[in-house]
This record gives C-alpha cells, structure tokens and sequence, in this order.
C-alpha cells in the first residue's frame, strides 16, 4: 500500500469490530497506558491512518491489540495496514515455530538493538495471548561443537542467583538491560553447543528461570508486551527441560501479571496449580495456591478464595527458610503478603493491614523491593480504613526504602498514595509527606527513563 493510498485494510477491521474511530483511539490510549505510556490519539488520528498516514511504532501494534481485544480473534500488525514491519517479535514463539531458542535469541536481539530496544519495550500487553500448552517434547540433542559441562552449569546457576538478588535487593531497574546482553550472549552459546541429555535439561531449566527473571523485570519497569514474550519464551523452555514444576511457577507468573493489569480471570492460577506434578514440595504448592486465592478474590468469589487461602496456610506449615537458590522456597513474609491482598480485594482492610504488617516483620534487611511492595500495599489499606496518620507513616518507611532501588512499579504506587492522600492536605503531617511525594516526582522520571 502506498503512503497516500487509502487504508482499506484499517477500515475493514474498524468495521469488524464495530468501533467509531474515536472509539479505537480510546482503546489505543488505553492499551497504552498498560504499558505506564500516555497517548493522546483522537478521532482525526484515526482518519489520518485511514487516509493513509502510518504512526509510529509502537503504535500500530497497539491497534493491533485494541482490535483483537473488540474482534476476539488475534490481530496481527500486518493486517491492518499500518506497517510493513512483520509481527516479529510481536509473537515471537508463533513466528519461530514454537522453537524457544529461537524464540529468546529474537526477543534480545530486540531487546538490545539500537533501533529495536525503544519499540520493543514499548509492545502492549496482548490479552489473547495462550501461553504454550505442556507437551513431552521430543529429545533434541544439542550437538554443537563445544562441549559443555559442569563449570557451565555453575556459571548459569551463579547468574541466576545473582540476577535474583540484585531485583529482591536494589530493584528490577538495575541489570535491565545487563540480562537481555547476557542472555543474547553467554545464553545463546550455551544453547548452541553440546552436552549430554541430563546436562541440556540442566541448561535449558537454568536459561527459563534466567528469561522468567528477565520477565519479571520488565513487567516491574511497565513494560508488560516485553514481559508477556519473555515469560512464553520461559514456558516454552521450562517444557524443553521437561520441568513441570518451572514450568507452572511461570504460568502463575504470568497470572500475577494478567491481574496487576486489571484484567481478572482465574484460569491461568487454575491452570498453574494443575500444571505442579502431583508431587510437588508444599511450599511449591502453597505459592500456587495463594495465588489462586489472591486471583478468585480479585473476581469476587469470596468462599472458593478464602478456601484456597486456608489450603495455601495448611501447605506452607509457617516452616521459613532462606533457599541456597531462587525458585527453591516460599518465604513466609510472601505468603502473608498473599494473604493480606485477598483481603484487601474482599474489603477487609483491617485484616489486610495485619497481613502485610505481619510480612514485613518477617522480611529480611536485604528484600529492599518487597519491603517496598509490602509497604505500599499496607499504605494504601491504612487510607482506605481511615487510619491517616499511620498510613502517613508508613509512606515514609516506604519513601525511606524507595531510596536504595530502582524499581518504576514501586514509584507508580508511591504517584498513587500521593493522589490518595490529598484529600487529606489539611493535616500538616499528610502536607509534609505529599511534600517529600513532590520530590519524588523526578527521581521517578529518572529510573523510568533509564530502563526505556
């Protein structure tokens, strides 16, 4: 289609849809804003597109989504005129066959070009994506011409755990853009090389928890497309390394994110906690499970949820322990921030509130991030029962943690207190603490724009 050319490709979807074009803007914006970006599109600019304009990416991959979402059926770029770029790495399990190596060596080289990064991490969320089924694949030796072995095994395991701990203690912002490098790097030689079966099932389990670590940054930096890819890539590997138990952490992963979203459903925790061989450790089982709780309380369903939370409670037995390596535990403190958002989403702030205090005695020094979660968390229930002056103090414990990490999620909540607390200006404590929220303002700017 020439420039000028009339987009008759657009307009047919506009159709399907049954969408006006101020109506497509709006959910352009909103797809957007998914993705923590503010879009102003209108209805001129959707006649600008039918008249034959092209925006930007990665806008026409937003209307791709927004479309999807009104048609029920997936979209794709290409399909609406809006760019000769093809979907890749839009879906890049789909475009490369199923195949996760290829899968993770499209989505870093996105992730780390130039040109590509800015768009990359700007990909919507897309709500129809399926993350792939578990299957026995068949075995596939890697049969390169480098051997590999145990020190290689150490090396990942030790990255792992490294990437692990720099996110739980300085904020999904710092190493952003170091592990997506690694992964296009020391990753892709590992998955070109050659070992024995046992060390390759090692190897592709080690790369899964290393791309689900890569996942979590990104859905913790706003960038929920990029962390949707890397999570399927992470599944798809799981299932290459024929570990059901990684493969069902990241389904509850992807979930979590699907809620965080404001898209509630309770399927994907469902399919989870079924996903676990039967005999998986409880403490495996009680993440899953608490999970499944937190998901039927956002939709609702009070019972089944309150249920599923005593079942999770019964699993983990209080039994605490700091795992030698990550994927290996369920800390107590995680599982009473658990509970405390089943009962914010039931209304029960007063149980919430005890929930997340209850998690933050039991965090340790260093779990800088989730003591910043869990405070939030705890300040926003503190406002909505009512209890001013004790949420003002616990926006300060947070503003305190919030200056060692680097984690955007955490400023958005800290943006949202601030909304929360000035209906309260009047009191001088909730003036100096909106003061000290001000500025915040820049620093928050400065940590998103490093990892963009």
């Amino acid at each position: 289609m020439a420039r000028n050319e009339p987009n008759h490709d657009l307009k047919r979807l506009l159709s399907e849809a049954g969408l006006s074009g101020e109506a497509l803007a709006r959910s352009v914006n909103q797809a957007a804003a998914e993705t923590n970006r503010v879009l102003r599109y209108t209805r001129k600019s959707v006649a600008s597109w039918l008249a034959g304009s092209r925006p930007p990416a990665p806008v026409p991959a937003l209307v791709a989504e927004a479309l999807s979402r009104h048609t029920g059926r997936l979209v794709t770029v290409q399909e609406t005129g809006l760019s000769l770029v093809p979907d890749q790495p839009m879906d890049a399990l789909r475009a490369t066959g199923g195949c996760a190596r290829a899968a993770l060596a499209m989505l870093t080289a996105a992730d780390t070009g130039p040109a590509t990064r800015r768009a990359f991490r700007a990909l919507p969320f897309r709500l129809a994506n399926v993350p792939p089924a578990w299957s026995e694949p068949s075995p596939a030796p890697m049969t390169g011409a480098r051997q590999l072995g145990a020190g290689e095994l150490d090396a990942l395991a030790y990255a792992t755990s490294y990437y692990a701990e720099t996110i739980n203690t300085f904020g999904a912002g710092h190493g952003r853009t170091a592990l997506p490098a690694y992964l296009a790097t020391d990753g892709a030689a590992f998955l070109t090389a050659r070992a024995d079966p046992e060390t390759e099932k090692r190897i592709l389990g080690q790369l899964s928890r290393l791309t689900h670590l890569l996942a979590r940054m990104c859905v913790d930096c706003g960038q929920a497309g990029a962390a949707q890819q890397y999570f399927n890539v992470a599944a798809q590997l799981a299932i290459e390394a024929r570990d059901r138990t990684l493969y069902a952490v990241t389904l509850r992963a992807m979930s979590a994110q699907l809620g965080q979203l404001g898209h509630h459903d309770t399927e994907l925790a469902e399919l989870a906690l079924a996903a676990a061989p039967e005999d998986s450790p409880p403490a495996v089982r009680s993440f899953l499970m608490s999970h499944l709780a937190v998901a039927r309380a956002a939709c609702g369903d009070a019972r089944p949820s309150l249920s599923a939370l005593s079942d999770a409670i019964e699993l983990h037995g209080g039994r605490d322990s700091d795992p030698a390596t990550p994927f290996g535990g369920y800390p107590v403190a995680a599982l009473h921030y658990q509970r405390g958002l089943v009962h914010q989403a039931l209304g029960e702030y007063g149980k919430a509130a005890s929930a997340f205090a209850t998690s933050l005695r039991n965090r340790p020094a260093q779990a800088r991030r989730a003591q910043a979660l869990t405070l939030a968390r705890l300040s926003e229930v503190l406002l909505l029962e009512g209890r001013v002056e004790q949420a003002c103090a616990s926006t300060e414990r947070l503003l305190d943690t919030c200056g060692h990490i680097r984690c955007p999620r955490t400023a958005e909540r800290l943006l949202d207190l601030r909304r929360r607390l000035l209906p309260h200006a009047r009191r001088p404590r909730v003036r100096a603490v909106v003061s000290r929220l001000d500025g915040y303002e820049a620093h928050h700017a400065l940590s998103t724009s490093l990892v963009r």
